[in-house]
Formats: structure tokens, C-alpha cells, sequence
């Protein structure tokens, strides 16, 4: 017996049996179960997630022999003619090959039939999109009302290319492209029953390679299989896909925490000695960098190589090299030399990341380098890097390099500063020393710097004595005191003062957003001692729900403090409501500021000499009403 490939092979026959597409066949199987079946499906999705394997269990379900089920025999001759392919009364049809109206209107003249052995005669429709626009309108009748005893179901990659009148007629399905790790796992359980050793990393990688599609990720396992002769390595699997080796990054990562452009030259040079081309490297390179953020978010990684780069690397740092990394990706594409292109984009990674370099008073800030900070304490310092691609199971020994050149410190500062040093005496990052540069909270630089500088620097040279006594101290007593309360809202002492009550009591409740907006629009129609009755127009009805007038209910709790219950009632108009009040209010002052400006001597002069109008539409007051 001739070899069969393992998409084939392993071809899901029931449900039970596909991998992801969950909400496809929960949905599928319902609808069996309670025999409540579409005359027309459509399945969309990328290449090889199962739109026509899903259709082949639906037909298998609707003609088992046992009776329509979600999880047919699989033993009877139909369900066997269905998997075999030979099933005559399930008609699959290319539509890239038969994209002709006269096509479709043979296969047309057929439905009417009833079917020869099964329970339903199917049309199942690969590739639909390609069908031509005449071949749709043929269709568009049979496929909106066919005979009860046929089932349509369409399979494309391109539904935007369907036209509306074909989707309306259809149940559609989006089928989602599978996760690598989902494919991973599928894999491995397709690898045991073959009894054939492999890596789990090499199945992930087969697994991102497929990119979503179980079909490729099974054709890639036949060819790994083949390359690896039998056996699926990691290292084997990469070299057939050419995919770059984690370690080759881990070098240039390595080189990139040391802040040195000559040993990331260098790193680059070895790594690519190795590597299959410039552009696979840099998306692995910002794989390994979008790993090592959320190792720095989420704490806890289980690979200890990549937790001790965590922490010798900082998170502006990181961030950093993946937004560079990301946008020089367009750059390497359209550069003619992408080794040149690549190093370029490493140099950048280095050389522009903030150093926190701080110019003394009355001197401008230089653009070299700055010296290497002291090496830090073993406790809490950094990693040695070296280290961790050699040995990446053992502990990081202490390095053996010769302690850089500390940095020089200043002759007169405080005992102990702060803001020089971080936890566990490391130096500063340089996000905390931009952070003091834009603040002011800077050590003392020198003995002699003088305290002039600052205050020549400014526009008012004369010694103010008003800013240096204490007028200024009573403001922040006077913004720490809270305000004093407000009296209370006297109560309205007749129905006409109502409307005006209503709206200066909203003014002191804490409301906002559409509960405010409800309550605006609204008139008290009465208040008793629990129970208030609001009063809306009906347009403002989609906006109330139980949770808002609770919400309105509470703010009016807290204000009286007792117990109340509001009601609404709709009419076609509210009547005077406190957003109608004020929007009177506002056009009484816009038409007074329009009076004013007619009025205005300057404005009439130059009416009159050049022929000018007032524009009204561009007059607004500067007053607010609420």
C-alpha cells in the first residue's frame, strides 16, 4: 500500500475529532441534535483550518445511515462512501474550475432530483468566491429556497469577494487560524501514535512555521520527517526551515546589555556566520525582545537564561531596542545591502539609548559618550552575561573583567544622596536621570559652582523680596482645607419655583455622564417623602435603565440623607427641564452679544465703509449657563 500523508491520514471524521474551530462545532452539533438545520452554510477561513473537513462531517452526519446525529456510525456504508470520497450524493465542486454560468446552471438543473441513496443530496462548493458574477445570480434562487431534501454548503478563503445577496442567504462560519501551541500539541499526539522520536521545540517550531494552518503544519512534519529521517531535532527542524538558532540571539542580546558598538559589531559578525539570512535574524531578535518585556511585566519565567537578561537589561531599555528593531524592519527590506543595514540598526540600538548624561552649571552638554559606571556590588549587581550562553543551567559567576574606571565624584556632596545611587547600589538608570534633569532634584556638582547662575538665567534679574518672604504659604493651607459647606437649598414655596429648585439641586449633586444627562432632561413632576415622580420627553427614553435611576436615586440619598424611590414617567414633552432652562438662557445671551456687536460704533464704521455684514453664526459669548 502506497504512503499516505498525515493530512490525510489524520483527517478529522467526526467532530469529537477536529482540533480548535470549538465554536464552529458546538454550534454544528446543537443544531443536529435539536434538528434544527440550515438549508445553506458558509465556512470562511485561511488555508487548512478545516472548512472543507467540516463540511465532509456535516454531510456524514446528515446521511448516516443510524439517522441524523452530531456523531455519526462511521461504519455504515454511507458514512464509509462519505470518507472514501465515492458518495454520490455528495457533489463537490471546484468553483475555480467551473466558474461559468452554464456550469452552474447544469449543476442547477439537477437539485430538483431527489437524492439516489442518501437522506440529502449536498453541494459542497470549494473556493466560492471564484465563481463569476453571472454564476451568482443563477444561484441566488435555488440557494435561498431549495428542496427540502438539499443542502448547500459553500467553503472560501475570500468572503469579502461574496456579494451581500449570497451572504444573506447563507449561516456563516469564521473559522479561526490555530495557535502554535494548539498545533504543537496536536502534533505531538499525531507523532506518538506514529511512534516517531521528536523535540518539543522542534514541534513548536513547526507549529509557528504553519502560521495558523493545521494542514501546513502537518505537510511540514512529512518533510521534516523525511529531512530528520525519522526523527524530528530541533536543530534539524531549524536548518529545514531556516529558521535562526535562540542562541545566535541570545549573543547579540548579550552584546547589546554590555553597551559596547565594537562587541556588538563583533557578535554580529559571528552570528551570521551561522545564520540564513539578515531579516530572519531581526524577527527573532524582536521575538526574544518582546519575551524578555514580559518576563520584566510578569515575573517568574521558567528559562533562567532569559530571566538573568531581564535583569541586567532595563525596561526602557527593552522597549527601546523593539521599537527600533520594529520600524528598522521596513528599512532592511528596501536597503541594497542588508548586512550594512542591519549593523546600522544595531549601532542605533546602542549609541541612542539615554545614558543620563548631566552638564554642570554654565556648561553645555556634551554628545560623547559618557565613562563607564563603577562596577556594582556582588549583591544585587549585575550578571555575568558571558556566562549565561555558555552555561545557561549553571549559576552566573562573578566576572573576571578588570572593574571599569569609576566615576568621579563630586568634591562637596551630601553624605548620602538618594537620587545618586538605586536600590542595592547600582547607578541610576537613565530613565531616573532624565527624570532628574527635567525635575531639578540634582546633586550638588561642585564647591565652587555658584548659585548665580539660575537666577541670571532669568528674566527678571532684580531681587524680588515678594517671592522669597511667605505670601506664597498660605496657599497650600488654604488648598489642603477643605471647602466650606454649602447652606442648605431652602426649600420651593410654590409648583413655579419647582423647575428652578430642581435645577440648583443638580448643580450639588455629584452626577455625571448619562445620569446627569437624564436628570437634566427631566422635570419633577412631585416628591414625596420617598417617592419622587421624574417626568421625560420619549426620545430620552433609550437612555434610562434600572442601574441609572438607582444611581440617580443614591445621589439624592446621600444629599437628604433618608431613603428615596424615583419613578418616570414619558410624555411626548418633558416642559421646562433644567437643560431647556439653560439652553433659553444661552440664547438670551447670544442675542445680546449680537445686539451688543450691532450696536458696537467700530463695528457700524466698518459696515458701512467696506460693505461688511456680521457674521452671526461665529458669536459666541463668553458666558456658560448650567
Amino acid at each position: 500500500m502506497s504512503y499516505q500523508v498525515l493530512a490525510r491520514k489524520y483527517r478529522p471524521r467526526t467532530f469529537d475529532e477536529l482540533v480548535g474551530q470549538e465554536h464552529v462545532s458546538r454550534a454544528l452539533m446543537h443544531a443536529l441534535d435539536q434538528d434544527r438545520l440550515h438549508h445553506a452554510y458558509l465556512f470562511t477561513g485561511t488555508r487548512g483550518v478545516g472548512k472543507t473537513t467540516i463540511a465532509r462531517i456535516l454531510s456524514r452526519c446528515l446521511n448516516c445511515e443510524q439517522g441524523v446525529s452530531a456523531r455519526p456510525c462511521g461504519v455504515c456504508p454511507t458514512c464509509q462512501e462519505i470518507t472514501d470520497g465515492r458518495f454520490v450524493d455528495l457533489i463537490e465542486v471546484d468553483a475555480a474550475s467551473r466558474t461559468k454560468v452554464e456550469d452552474t446552471r447544469e449543476l442547477l438543473d439537477n437539485v430538483q432530483y431527489a437524492p439516489t441513496r442518501g437522506r440529502y443530496k449536498v453541494y459542497l462548493i470549494d473556493e466560492v468566491h471564484m465563481l463569476s458574477a453571472h454564476s451568482f445570480n443563477a444561484l441566488l434562487k435555488t440557494l435561498e429556497e431549495p428542496p427540502p431534501h438539499v443542502k448547500f454548503l459553500l467553503a472560501t478563503t475570500d468572503p469579502q469577494k461574496l456579494p451581500v445577496t449570497v451572504l444573506s442567504r447563507c449561516l456563516q462560519f469564521s473559522l479561526k487560524a490555530l495557535p502554535p501551541e494548539q498545533i504543537a500539541a496536536h502534533l505531538q499526539a499525531l507523532l506518538d501514535k506514529e511512534m516517531i522520536r521528536y523535540e518539543e521545540p522542534a514541534l513548536l517550531a513547526l507549529g509557528k512555521a504553519a502560521q495558523g494552518s493545521m494542514r501546513d503544519a502537518l505537510s511540514l512534519t512529512d518533510q521534516a520527517i523525511a529531512f530528520g529521517s525519522e526523527q524530528l531535532s530541533t536543530e534539524a527542524v531549524s536548518a529545514m526551515l531556516g529558521t535562526v538558532d535562540r542562541n545566535h540571539v541570545l549573543t547579540l542580546l548579550v552584546a547589546l546589555a554590555e553597551q559596547e558598538p565594537a562587541g556588538v559589531l563583533t557578535a554580529l559578525a559571528a552570528v551570521c556566520e551561522h545564520c540564513p539570512g539578515e531579516l530572519a535574524l531581526l524577527d527573532e531578535l524582536i521575538s526574544q525582545l518582546h519575551q524578555l518585556a514580559v518576563c520584566q511585566a510578569v515575573p517568574g519565567s521558567q528559562d533562567e537564561t532569559l530571566s538573568k537578561l531581564a535583569a541586567a537589561l532595563t525596561a526602557e531599555q527593552v522597549q527601546l531596542y523593539y521599537d527600533i528593531a520594529l520600524r528598522g524592519r521596513r528599512d532592511l527590506q528596501d536597503a541594497p545591502d542588508t548586512r550594512a543595514a542591519l549593523e546600522m540598526l544595531l549601532l542605533r540600538m546602542v549609541l541612542f539609548t539615554p545614558k543620563g548624561v548631566i552638564a554642570t552649571a554654565g556648561e553645555a552638554p556634551t554628545a560623547k559618550k559618557p565613562e563607564a559606571a563603577a562596577a556594582p556590588p556582588e549583591t544585587g549587581g549585575r550578571p555575568d552575561l558571558r556566562a549565561l550562553l555558555d552555561t545557561p543551567k549553571a549559576a552566573a559567576a562573578p566576572s573576571q573583567a578588570s572593574p571599569s574606571k569609576p566615576a568621579p565624584q563630586p568634591t562637596a556632596s551630601r553624605p548620602t544622596e538618594p537620587s545618586a545611587t538605586g536600590a542595592g547600589g547600582q547607578a541610576p538608570s537613565a530613565s531616573a536621570a532624565l527624570a532628574q534633569v527635567e525635575s531639578g532634584n540634582l546633586p550638588e556638582p561642585v564647591v565652587d559652582s555658584q548659585p548665580e547662575p539660575q537666577p541670571q538665567s532669568e528674566p527678571q534679574p532684580q531681587p524680588e523680596p515678594e517671592p522669597q518672604s511667605e505670601p506664597q504659604a498660605p496657599e497650600p493651607a488654604a488648598e489642603s482645607a477643605e471647602p466650606a459647606p454649602l447652606a442648605p437649598l431652602p426649600e420651593p414655596t410654590s409648583e413655579a419655583e419647582v423647575a428652578t429648585w430642581w435645577a440648583a439641586l443638580l448643580q450639588r449633586l455629584d452626577l455625571d455622564g448619562t445620569v446627569r444627562n437624564i436628570a437634566r432632561n427631566a422635570v419633577l413632576v412631585s416628591r414625596e417623602e420617598r417617592v419622587w415622580t421624574l417626568r421625560l420627553s420619549t426620545g430620552h427614553q433609550v437612555l434610562v435603565n434600572r442601574d441609572r435611576l438607582d444611581e440617580l436615586a443614591s445621589a439624592l440619598e446621600n444629599y437628604f440623607q433618608r431613603r428615596i424611590q424615583l419613578q418616570v414617567e414619558y410624555e411626548q414633552e418633558a416642559g421646562e427641564t433644567p437643560e431647556a432652562m439653560a439652553e433659553a438662557k444661552r440664547q438670551a445671551i447670544l442675542e445680546s452679544a449680537k445686539q451688543t456687536l450691532h450696536g458696537d460704533p467700530v463695528v457700524q464704521e466698518l459696515v458701512s465703509t467696506f460693505g461688511g455684514r456680521l457674521d452671526e453664526d461665529s458669536v459666541s459669548p463668553k458666558e456658560t449657563v448650567e
